[in-house]
């Protein structure tokens, strides 16, 4: 049986939910791989993420907004 994109109705939706979460990412979910994948739309050169699970990636995107918030209080000094 071929894929078919309403398979994944459910990983396209909680994508669509961490994008709007998120506003400074643009959330994908990638059929072929089976993973999230998220990518900084913010003005710091961040390493693309990617995870398993929308909480995973979830997790990932606030962990790398907490460094990225470090960075520039230090910045700031």
């Amino acid at each position: 049986m071929a894929w078919d994109r309403s398979q994944d109705a459910a990983q396209y939706e909680a994508a669509r939910l961490l994008e709007q979460l998120h506003e400074r990412w643009w959330v994908l979910w990638g059929p072929a791989s089976r993973r999230f994948f998220a990518f900084h739309l913010g003005p710091h050169q961040v390493t693309p993420l990617r995870a398993v699970t929308p909480q995973l990636l979830d997790a990932a995107i606030r962990a790398t907004e907490r460094e990225l918030r470090s960075l520039r209080s230090l910045r700031s000094l």
